[in-house]
């Protein structure tokens, strides 16, 4: 029993190492940059319907001279149509 709980730690241990040091030689990852990664995860509201989006995925369109993001393509139409 005890011998199985001794491999289990050496093999987490291994596991930890190994996962810091791919980390390490892979360079910096998203997350590393703070404000790339805020822009990327900016969660914006559709004007039609409410709900909640990221911004990148997001369906443009020009309304009175300023750029509005929908969730979708027919919430963006109606939208147009009722403006």
């Amino acid at each position: 029993m005890i011998r199985i709980i001794l491999y289990s730690l050496f093999a987490y241990l291994v596991f930890r190492i190994a996962r810091s040091w791919l980390r390490s030689v892979s360079g910096p990852g998203p997350q590393d940059n703070g404000e790339a990664s805020q822009q990327e995860a900016e969660l914006i509201q559709d004007p039609h319907c409410g709900t909640y989006f990221l911004k990148q995925r997001g369906i443009p369109a020009q309304v009175g001279g300023q750029t509005l993001y929908f969730c979708s393509k027919t919430c963006r139409d109606m939208y147009l149509k009722a403006h």
